[in-house]
């Protein structure tokens, strides 16, 4: 985590908070009556999954831009996957609101998606200067 700066963790809320409240609106104003549990359960998965990959690709960043690379592709991968099972479990399990999961949690993996990427290009960035 040597490589994990504050300026990622006020972001990384920034972006928790702005997806909450774009919810609240939207299953409030928008959509009512089509909120299901299951979505903070995705967010909350979303954001240790987010964490998770950055501490890791940021200390891989000190090493070969190959290796860096091939972690960075398994690490996408692998979120890809664990939304995709997500999604498929929660769709069979609340069949009433499918579009809403499925709407909600691609809104919110491209959100994070987005997200660390541009951190990660970021620190990238900052560590070639040194």
């Amino acid at each position: 985590m040597k490589n994990t700066d504050n300026r990622y963790w006020i972001e990384l809320s920034v972006v928790t908070a702005f997806l909450v409240v774009l919810g609240l609106v939207g299953f409030i104003m928008v959509f009512p009556g089509n909120f299901t549990p299951a979505l903070p359960v995705i967010l909350a998965i979303m954001i240790m999954m987010t964490i998770s990959s950055h501490i890791k690709l940021s200390g891989l960043l000190d090493q070969k831009f190959s290796k860096y690379n091939t972690a960075f592709l398994i690490y996408k991968g692998l979120k890809f996957f664990v939304v995709m099972t997500l999604l498929i479990v929660f769709s069979l399990i609340d069949k009433d609101h499918r579009v809403p999961i499925i709407i909600s949690t691609m809104v919110m993996y491209l959100v994070y998606m987005i997200f660390e990427a541009s951190s990660l290009n970021r620190q990238s960035r900052k560590q070639a200067k040194q």
